[in-house]
């Protein structure tokens, strides 16, 4: 497809390339990105609908295949980037933001979704629960093993993957045990699905996780007809689902992570949406929320955040909602802030 792509622009028979989602182009090195870069046509538009400011690598991409970055990306990423860490190749900061900016001002053209759209009001429930305490003694249990090994998680490349077993419990605990199989999350999810439908809307869950979309659709499958998108759904069976969900009054749900459906789809259908768990970044959070309140809806959009209280739900919920700048300083999991600061603070 790349040849032809080409060897059409060459040709003149392509003369407009505009790339939607473009801020998914972030790895120079990899092949999605080498071939995106050796797209070239008489006019070049990238378009997204996430904001990348704070994220100075992410833009290099984008530049480059606009034509305005002439660097390299190593050169690209030492002008913008503090380098530290072990061996002085860790992320630890940014700098010179403010050019990066007045570069984007120059080329960007910012358009918000509140400025140009009258849409509904998205209305956001923060729902808190209580673990069982069975959950609860999972909980503790990984917590206390991922202090035991505090020191190796810290030195790791992605030290926030660690703490995903901490994330599982609080959602499912039959992800991290064969024996204990309970999940205050599951149970009220289940509710609020129950008195959405009564009250003739459908509903869109989402996750970070394909075990726990599994678990969902276990708890919802038996009373619902519902359908699913992960990572797992073949790219031919997508639209057939969001259609189903779209477009039949009989299917009232649709399950899926956050990686696979929240981006790109419309399931404007749908005016209940609840997250199970959250990504660590507002931006992901408002995309995968933006499925349900974009145009062709009619009504307004409940959003329900589960969390467990007292558990690493609450503080991942207070960095990604309230430390916005700390949050976009997570980049794919890797901390630009200082390691321990992180760590201390989600395991307190």
């Amino acid at each position: 497809i790349l040849k032809e792509l080409i060897a059409l622009c060459k040709s003149g028979k392509i003369s407009m390339i505009a790339a939607d989602e473009v801020h998914k182009m972030k790895n120079p090195s990899s092949q999605q990105g080498k071939a995106f870069l050796k797209l070239n046509a008489d006019t070049l538009i990238a378009m997204t609908g996430t904001p990348l400011m704070n994220q100075p690598m992410d833009l290099y991409i984008i530049l480059k295949w606009l034509g305005y970055e002439k660097h390299g990306f190593y050169q690209f990423r030492n002008h913008y980037c503090v380098m530290g860490g072990f061996g002085g190749y860790e992320v630890i900061g940014y700098r010179y933001l403010d050019e990066l900016q007045e570069q984007l001002n120059q080329i960007m053209l910012r358009r918000l979704k509140k400025d140009v759209l009258d849409l509904p009001d998205k209305l956001h429930v923060d729902e808190y629960v209580e673990m069982t305490a069975k959950q609860e003694q999972i909980y503790n249990e990984v917590k206390a093993e991922i202090k035991m090994n505090i020191d190796q998680i810290k030195m790791a490349n992605n030290p926030l993957a660690e703490l995903i077993r901490m994330r599982q419990a609080t959602g499912y605990t039959g992800i991290l045990s064969s024996t204990i199989q309970e999940s205050a999350k599951l149970d009220r999810m289940e509710e609020l699905v129950e008195e959405a439908i009564e009250n003739n809307k459908k509903v869109v869950v989402f996750s970070n996780w394909t075990q726990m979309t599994d678990a969902i659709y276990a708890r919802l499958h038996k009373n619902y007809s519902t359908a699913v998108i992960t990572g797992q759904t073949k790219d031919s069976e997508r639209q057939s689902l969001v259609n189903k969900f779209q477009t039949d009054a009989n299917c009232k749900v649709m399950i899926g992570t956050i990686g696979a459906m929240g981006t790109g789809l419309t399931l404007t259908a749908g005016t209940v949406e609840i997250f199970m768990d959250e990504p660590w970044n507002m931006a992901l959070k408002e995309q995968a929320e933006d499925r349900c309140h974009r145009v062709g809806t009619n009504e307004n959009v409940t959003i329900y955040t589960l969390m467990c209280k007292n558990t690493i739900d609450e503080r991942i919920h207070d960095l990604v909602m309230q430390k916005g700048a700390m949050a976009n300083a997570i980049v794919d999991g890797k901390i630009a802030i200082k390691n321990n600061e992180l760590l201390e603070y989600l395991l307190g």
